[in-house]
């Protein structure tokens, strides 16, 4: 039987309403002590698309420093694939995150394993080397895989939390 995604789950992320309320409820919860954030979106992508189109979309993320990562994701605008799960399912988990050494690759056989591509991007990263692909598996697993090629280095951070 062939591996699909490969590689190793590294993130466990959630789309929130309020990313601020939502870093202080999974401090408190999981005992994160700090998270990274940033404003990511199209604009910051060589190539991003929606359903197979160029889209423009913006979110707030933050991340934290603990394995597995936990990612909150905050849409803020535009046709996005966390602003869809907002509307119809809420608050919550949303996908998990594999790194893998070829998104290229796992869009292959997730297409021809009938997991279609939802959201992808490439380039980007503070050096642009970034992509990502975001699988359609919601009837198999509840949730959306993601298969991640990281960058090499992240942009610099936006803001940090806890503040100060």
């Amino acid at each position: 039987m062939e591996t699909l995604v490969g590689g190793r789950v590294f993130q466990i992320a959630f789309v929130v309403r309020n990313l601020d309320d939502a870093l202080e409820r999974n401090s408190r919860m999981f005992g994160i002590g700090s998270w990274r954030g940033w404003t990511f979106g199209a604009a910051l992508h060589r190539v991003c698309e929606y359903y197979g189109r160029p889209t423009d979309f913006s979110t707030r993320l933050a991340l934290s420093d603990t394995s597995p990562q936990f990612e909150l994701i905050e849409p803020i605008d535009g046709p996005s694939i966390h602003q869809d799960w907002l509307e119809q399912h809420g608050e919550g988990a949303h996908h998990l995150g594999v790194v893998v050494e070829s998104v290229e690759g796992v869009v292959d056989r997730m297409k021809r394993a009938g997991y279609p591509v939802i959201q992808s991007g490439s380039g980007f990263g503070a050096a642009g080397d970034g992509a990502y692909a975001y699988f359609d598996t919601r009837d198999r697993l509840g949730l959306i895989v993601e298969a991640v090629e990281p960058p090499t280095r992240m942009p610099p951070v936006e803001f940090a939390w806890p503040p100060g």
